[in-house]
């Protein structure tokens, strides 16, 4: 695809630098494009069928295997989308997280703490991940401005 003439081709990537002692920390998240990888993985929790009064089928929505199901394909999307997205990180490596093995994903959290990241560090790691991978007002805004600036320059000449 084009506009104006220019290939869209590049992806929103976001930069958090942690300070340290020693030097600092980058790391670079990148939207995820592509889910398939994730729904080989992990297909969708389905709700055990039942048997109505009537004879008619359905399903139980509120089975507690399922409702548990449910919450695990969750948890384990959003751990696959930080580990995705941060896999632009240069030189990145987990010990325990295994991206081809879902039991292993939510694991990344504590190799953060266990390398010593508090919490607020986590929460800013988690959050370019999640600006990466959508869109914000701010940004939006920002460009905005841009445009109509670049667009008033031009009326200007």
């Amino acid at each position: 695809m084009k506009i104006k003439g220019k290939v869209v081709a590049e992806t929103n990537i976001e930069t958090v630098v942690i300070p340290r002692p020693s030097g600092p920390i980058v790391f670079k998240a990148q939207a995820v494009l592509d889910h398939k990888d994730f729904e080989s993985l992990c297909p969708v929790p389905q709700p055990p069928g039942v048997l109505k009064p009537g004879g008619k089928k359905g399903f139980d929505y509120d089975d507690a295997n399922y409702l548990d199901a449910q919450e695990k394909y969750a948890k384990r999307k959003f751990a696959w989308l930080v580990l995705q997205s941060l896999k632009a990180t240069e030189g990145l490596e987990w010990e325990t997280v295994d991206l081809g093995n879902p039991d292993t994903w939510l694991n990344y959290e504590q190799e953060l703490r266990d390398s010593k990241f508090n919490e607020t560090e986590i929460v800013y790691i988690v959050r370019a991940v999640l600006t990466a991978n959508s869109l914000d007002e701010d940004k939006i805004e920002s460009a905005r401005q841009s445009f109509l600036a670049g667009q008033l320059a031009q009326v200007s000449e």
